[in-house]
């Protein structure tokens, strides 16, 4: 998922060469549906892996906790109990920098109605300033973590088996830690407000 192992399609997706067929066989870049039908994961979380330290929220954020594919696992397990969203993305993903101040913007609008949100930085380790300088002009409200450099099969498999590390990505899991739903590569504003208030409108108001 580094910057010199990705190619760009049309669609304005970034993808990873070796994976790039099987997103043309694939066919559409958007799966949005939270219903049956939707691409779902595997996820593992709570099965052993250790409590991540929760990152402060912060528009000042001034470094990245780093995860493996467990420590990622265990940050959606803390969040059991809400519906969440994770979103992927890096500084060298034009459709990402376009989509992230969108993002937050969402995030404002619905993380009230009780929506967990947190985000995921791919970057290289070369590239982290460039990342928190980004992240200091957009001022998102919700945490983000970077991931751990290397092992970025295991990492995707951790994440979604089905995800072939498209970028911009979304994953959307119910409030019992299920991965019901995703948004992979630069889609409209609407398809993210159908998307959440689908996720919103099944989850259990508490």
């Amino acid at each position: 998922m580094t910057r010199t192992h990705l190619t760009e399609q049309k669609s304005g997706a970034a993808v990873p060469k070796p994976l790039l067929v099987a997103v043309l066989v694939a066919g559409a870049l958007a799966i949005s549906a939270i219903a049956a039908g939707t691409a779902t994961g595997q996820t593992t979380s709570g099965s052993g892996s250790a409590p991540a330290k929760r990152a402060a929220i912060s528009s000042d954020q001034k470094s990245f906790e780093v995860l493996d594919g467990d420590a990622y696992l265990a940050h959606v397990a803390e969040r059991r109990g809400k519906p969440l969203m994770v979103t992927f993305w890096a500084t060298w993903c034009e459709p990402c920098r376009d989509e992230y101040p969108m993002v937050n913007e969402l995030v404002r609008q619905y993380k009230p109605k009780g929506l967990a949100v947190f985000g995921m930085d791919l970057d290289d380790d070369a590239e982290v300033s460039l990342a928190l300088k980004f992240m200091a002009r957009t001022h998102p409200v919700f945490p983000n973590y970077r991931k751990k450099p290397g092992k970025e099969e295991e990492f995707i498999n951790r994440v979604n088996p089905k995800w072939p590390g498209t970028l911009p990505a979304t994953f959307f899991y119910a409030p019992d830690g299920q991965l019901v739903g995703q948004i992979i590569g630069e889609q409209p504003r609407q398809v993210f407000v159908g998307a959440i208030e689908q996720l919103l409108a099944a989850s259990p108001q508490k």
